[in-house]
């Protein structure tokens, strides 16, 4: 047994050397000649985050080669231009297939690991990934990666909810996929999906993220908590009530007795663009080219149940809550009722025509 240890032990040295040159060197290499000349901070354009690279080396020093392989493997189809990268997937290669000719030798009986064996294992505890778990995963990474490089928006979107949709069943088998977390993590600050934005955030801070050198990964935890997604109640407030912000077309019926001339005529039509800051929403018009700064239209969130509405329908400042508020299902139109001061009923028609990015 003495040998095959003595021989492992060489072999993971030699792989640590190695693969530490390999992820470092690039960077040696690009170094600036000026020694008073002060090197980029953020990564190279077209070259993988710090934060993988540095996720590699801890593999290898764990000798696990075989995750680590994985993992190259996998950001190869995002930076395939990256050196590092490709030297370190050619030195993986080589040292798996020296490890499992060392772990063969007649004689020695050695217990097969996922790090020792070309034998691939399951990951339903965290190992490398096999079959079409692998596949599912490349899939993932090419699917994100085409989305991030789509220039057309709806085009983008779309993608990204293919993601979405096809990486979430994938992570409720493979939990421990951070940078699937991480991709989930951007497309939700894209797509404006505050609770899959909290989810992938609780994943990657219970991952240690918080703590992470990566100036890329740092600036999307910064992200999720400007966004208040961080946090489930604030987050869970803002899935709710998010998509009422943006500009509405407005009409309405019989006469409306507002603060301004254009509500005289009934069956007109004007704009109003809903605000949300912290718990209050906020409607203000444009009509006849001019954007009036006081809202016509104000909503309180609570901390349970629906927003309560007021409705400006006199000046000044005369307020009342309307008869009904319904919205549609599908998040595009709104319809409100209320007494005017002559004791008729209004009704009033919100289409939505864009939401804010």
């Amino acid at each position: 047994m003495r040998p095959f240890y003595h021989q492992l032990t060489q072999l993971t040295c030699l792989i640590c050397i190695s693969l530490t040159l390999a992820l470092t060197g690039s960077a040696q290499s690009k170094a600036p000649a000026d020694p008073n000349a002060k090197a980029a901070d953020a990564p190279t354009s077209g070259q993988a985050p710090d934060a993988v690279m540095k996720k590699l080396s801890e593999l290898v020093n764990a000798s696990k080669y075989a995750e680590a392989q994985q993992l190259t493997a996998g950001m190869l189809l995002a930076f395939p231009d990256d050196q590092r990268l490709i030297k370190a997937k050619a030195l993986l290669d080589k040292s798996l297939a020296n490890a499992a000719a060392t772990t063969t030798t007649p004689g020695s009986n050695p217990a097969v690991t996922n790090e020792t064996s070309t034998q691939p294992a399951a990951n339903e505890k965290g190992g490398l990934l096999t079959g079409m778990d692998r596949v599912d995963y490349n899939a993932l990474i090419v699917l994100a990666r085409k989305a991030q490089e789509n220039t057309d928006l709806e085009q983008q979107k779309a993608s990204l909810k293919q993601f979405m949709d096809q990486s979430s069943p994938f992570l409720q088998k493979h939990p421990n996929e951070m940078l699937l977390w991480q991709l989930r993590a951007a497309s939700a600050i894209s797509l404006n999906d505050p609770m899959a934005g909290y989810d992938a955030g609780q994943k990657l801070l219970a991952a240690g993220a918080a703590d992470s050198n990566d100036p890329k990964l740092q600036q999307l935890l910064a992200e999720l908590r400007n966004k208040g997604w961080l946090d489930k109640e604030t987050a869970d407030r803002h899935a709710k009530y998010d998509w009422i912000a943006g500009t509405w077309s407005v009409s309405w019926s019989e006469h409306f007795q507002g603060w301004h001339s254009s509500h005289d005529t009934p069956g007109g039509a004007f704009s109003t663009e809903f605000l949300i800051s912290g718990r209050t929403i906020e409607g203000r018009e444009t009509s006849g080219g001019v954007k009036y700064t006081d809202p016509t239209f104000k909503g309180t969130i609570p901390d349970s149940g629906e927003v309560r509405w007021e409705v400006l329908i006199s000046n000044p400042d005369s307020w009342a809550p309307p008869i009904s508020w319904v919205s549609g299902d599908n998040k595009k139109w709104m319809t409100v009722k209320l007494t005017n001061t002559s004791g008729r009923v209004n009704t009033f028609n919100f289409t939505k025509i864009d939401t804010p990015q």
